[in-house]
């Protein structure tokens, strides 16, 4: 694999835990509505983290391609054999 697509994937790996962290806000905001999770926080911020996150992860993800592509330069194109160059048997 090409550095590319090695920092493509990286960078899919960290917007998917990204969302994860976003659904852990989420079902965080929800106990705090529902009455079983007692913070000094409230609800709406744990929703705006959620929202936030998703987000953060879903842009990524989606563009995990164009942002690696202006990150890390391409691979040089390899220098092809003259079609008259005979391989040597030694």
């Amino acid at each position: 694999m090409s550095p590319r697509m090695w920092f493509t994937l990286v960078l899919r790996y960290l917007a998917v835990s990204e969302i994860f962290y976003g659904l852990r806000d989420f079902v965080t905001a929800y106990n705090v509505h529902n009455g079983s999770y007692s913070v000094s926080a409230t609800a709406i911020a744990f929703v705006n983290h959620g929202v936030a996150s998703t987000a953060i992860g879903l842009v990524v993800l989606l563009g995990a391609a164009h942002i690696s592509a202006l990150l890390v330069s391409p691979l040089p194109a390899k220098q092809a054999e003259p079609s008259s160059a005979e391989p040597s048997n030694m």
